[in-house]
């Protein structure tokens, strides 16, 4: 029963890159046109239907619990627990009336087709350049208030280790809601980990649980504060959720 487990999630992994090929050649070559004609609104629909088809076309859904709703006319950074790649095109599902841009790692710019998609639509950050992390502030500031759009940033700094349920976050995300005087909207995603690991025989399809926690204002706070209440908010609502094969990496 194992192996043949095992043999349908290789399959459906494999449907994955087939799907994921097919929209990045045809969806995302369309947004990387578009991004020559600054036609915002035209490339983030692009955007969303990459996401849908992708998140969608794998078998998931998804349901969203939220105590506070979002202000049409306000823009804010977005953190959550990254543990997949399907955290990705959920973020651009989930706001549909929030344009968001993503602070990335420089070297997805390598990807052909895609990385040139992402050098064109995200901010990305050399982590071991200095002064690329330093210009990360910067472009953000612009991205909120001159673009009118709003940052998602995974304050893990990437996906953590399977047997991790939350990794210590890095500082960007909270050094830029003070440095642009942005809220944060922290979310909780649940248990992507196991629907949809970066393991190649492991995953399901399923709904997926995605929580709005708080909107967090940096007024008379300190990146620490912000942090730390983020951090404690997310590992409060995931802590028990177990993981399935954590030695699986």
């Amino acid at each position: 029963m194992e192996f043949i487990r095992k043999i349908l999630v290789i399959i459906w992994k494999i449907w994955f890159y087939i799907l994921a090929a097919l929209c990045t050649l045809f969806i995302g070559t369309t947004i990387y046109l578009l991004t020559y004609q600054k036609n915002d609104k035209l490339t983030y629909f692009f955007m969303r239907l990459w996401s849908y088809v992708l998140f969608y076309g794998m078998g998931f859904t998804y349901t969203l619990k939220y105590s506070q709703k979002l202000d049409p006319k306000k823009n804010y950074i977005l953190v959550s627990n990254h543990t997949s790649v399907m955290d990705v095109a959920l973020m651009f599902i989930l706001h549909p009336n929030h344009p968001i841009v993503f602070v990335g790692k420089k070297e997805l710019e390598r990807y052909p087709v895609f990385g040139r998609i992402f050098k064109k639509i995200s901010i990305s950050v050399d982590r071991s350049d200095k002064k690329s992390r330093a210009d990360v502030f910067p472009a953000v500031k612009k991205t909120i208030t001159m673009e009118n759009k709003n940052v998602v940033l995974f304050p893990e700094g990437g996906v953590p280790d399977r047997d991790t349920i939350l990794a210590n976050f890095k500082d960007g995300a909270f050094i830029s809601s003070l440095y642009c005087n942005a809220p944060i909207v922290v979310y909780a995603i649940h248990n992507l980990n196991n629907m949809f690991p970066f393991v190649f025989t492991l995953g399901y399809p399923g709904k997926v649980k995605v929580e709005r926690l708080d909107i967090l204002y940096p007024l008379n706070k300190s990146k620490e504060e912000l942090k730390d209440q983020t951090y404690h908010l997310i590992y409060e609502q995931i802590k028990d959720t177990p993981i399935i094969h954590p030695e699986l990496k």
